[in-house]
């Protein structure tokens, strides 16, 4: 594993209107391909004492779901936040992080729910390019940077709490479905699932696509696409 990249900065916080001079930050920054982002993120998960807040536009990663997993059993608050395109991603841990017990939340506010963000108890924050991924960790280059540092981490608390608040509830149970043959249009795309076992039809724009339903898996998986 290459070695990070160490800095302590001297910080003029602002917050609230009101900057805060001479604040001190231990700052980390990590590069990928194989540069222990993924290391970085599971050591800081696996170390927190109270809560972890995490805002993903994209999550995937097994291994970090694995760490949240842990945090949540001993006694730690993991909240996560994630992009409106993330529940119907092939290799989204959406519900995943539902079947374990995390509490998801989906940002429809914004066009786009861009951030890579996880904030650690009160005082660490981790962000930058890499999405919680594998293919961030394996093959694109990115950049992670780890802030140690409780009037950033406060701050960027007030932003996550903001988007958590607006968010909606992620629960698959509530997904809009299309029964064969209807004619009937549903009011959102979003959260498209399939939990009876049957084969539904749904509508995007013009393409209908067909899911089906995994016994092995245990959810519905898009089988084909078809032009109307």
């Amino acid at each position: 594993m290459k070695s990070p990249v160490l800095y302590t900065l001297i910080l003029c916080v602002a917050i609230g209107g009101t900057g805060i001079a001479g604040e001190t930050a231990d700052v980390a920054i990590f590069f990928s391909p194989h540069g222990g982002c993924e290391a970085t993120i599971i050591n800081a998960i696996d170390t927190a004492s109270e809560s972890i807040n995490v805002a993903a536009y994209s999550f995937s990663s097994k291994p970090i779901a694995r760490a949240l997993y842990a945090a949540s059993k001993r006694g730690i608050t993991v909240r996560v936040l994630l992009d409106r395109r993330q529940p119907k991603m092939h290799y989204s841990m959406a519900d995943d992080l539902l079947d374990n017990g995390l509490t998801i939340r989906i940002d429809r506010r914004e066009t786009m729910m861009h951030m890579k963000l996880i904030l650690i108890d009160d005082d660490q924050i981790i962000c930058g390019s890499y999405n919680f991924s594998a293919s961030a960790e394996n093959r694109n280059a990115e950049i992670l940077t780890v802030i140690k540092s409780k009037p950033l981490a406060s701050k960027a608390g007030k932003n996550f709490a903001m988007h958590w608040g607006h968010s909606d509830i992620y629960n698959r149970n509530t997904a809009s479905l299309i029964k064969k043959g209807s004619t009937e249009k549903p009011t959102t795309f979003d959260n498209v699932i399939c939990p009876l076992k049957t084969s539904n039809y749904v509508t995007r724009k013009r393409i209908w696509r067909t899911y089906q339903w995994s016994n092995s898996q245990g959810r519905c998986f898009p089988s084909r696409h078809r032009v109307q």
